[in-house]
């Protein structure tokens, strides 16, 4: 029993300066027997060196801060050192698990680029001591996938009808047709609902007002018509 509860494990790296913060994250993700953190990185050039040279395959989940020393001990920190890990990540290495930047930042242009690049979720850590329950039980939430995390403060300016690398994944799987059990696997959902589930709210993303009445006219199904555009829009994506 032991042995198949850990294989299904959400394998997390956590990339933070901060140790208290990190600290913090740890003890309240470890809580929860469906998480485990694989290693904790505080400094740009070794989170680089982690992601190239001892590769991905067992990590699932990354938590990714974006203002980082280029080295341990640093006192000074780069505020692009978060987007260009993010940008190894999503392009370089094409890892497809989920990434949830937590940062001080509360730039609307900082959480732009950082959903732009990709990442599944966004959230200013700058909290109250009352507030930080709440915002560890809603990260927990968006590493099962159910949710997109935004920080409340900036909710507005993060409402985006792009699709993220994940989520054109998915598409590609389905394209392939593949089912729901195995793109819930390659893609790090808990389960074949779960990744049906956002595959109907990326199914609304890619269609238009008028794609929807022309499903409730002509009886389209909507996984149908959404594939049908997401293989039209393909070369753009390429």
């Amino acid at each position: 029993m032991r042995e198949t509860t850990e294989t299904t494990k959400t394998r997390i790296l956590i990339v933070e300066d901060d140790p208290d913060f990190a600290s913090i994250l740890r003890r309240a993700l470890e809580q929860d027997q469906e998480f485990e953190i694989v290693d904790v990185i505080d400094h740009e050039q070794a989170a680089m060196a982690r992601i190239k040279s001892t590769g991905l395959k067992d990590i699932n989940c990354v938590l990714l801060d974006l203002q980082l020393p280029y080295l341990h001990g640093d006192k000074t920190v780069n505020s692009m050192a978060g987007l260009q890990i993010l940008e190894e990540l999503r392009h370089q290495q094409r890892f497809y698990g989920t990434i949830i930047v937590l940062t001080n930042s509360k730039s609307p242009a900082d959480g732009e680029r950082a959903l732009a690049g990709g990442c599944d979720g966004y959230l200013c850590k700058r909290a109250r001591i009352s507030d930080i329950p709440s915002m560890l039980a809603e990260l927990k939430m968006a590493i099962r996938g159910d949710v997109i995390l935004v920080a409340s403060q900036m909710r507005h300016v993060f409402i985006r009808e792009d699709i993220s690398p994940k989520e054109a994944r998915l598409l590609d799987l389905l394209s392939q047709d593949k089912g729901w059990p195995e793109i819930a696997r390659e893609l790090g959902y808990k389960t074949p609902k779960a990744a049906a589930n956002i595959g109907d709210r990326i199914f609304d993303k890619l269609l238009t007002p008028q794609d929807q009445q022309d499903l409730t006219s002509e009886g389209i199904k909507k996984r149908e018509k959404a594939l049908e555009i997401w293989r039209s829009r393909k070369p753009s994506h390429g």
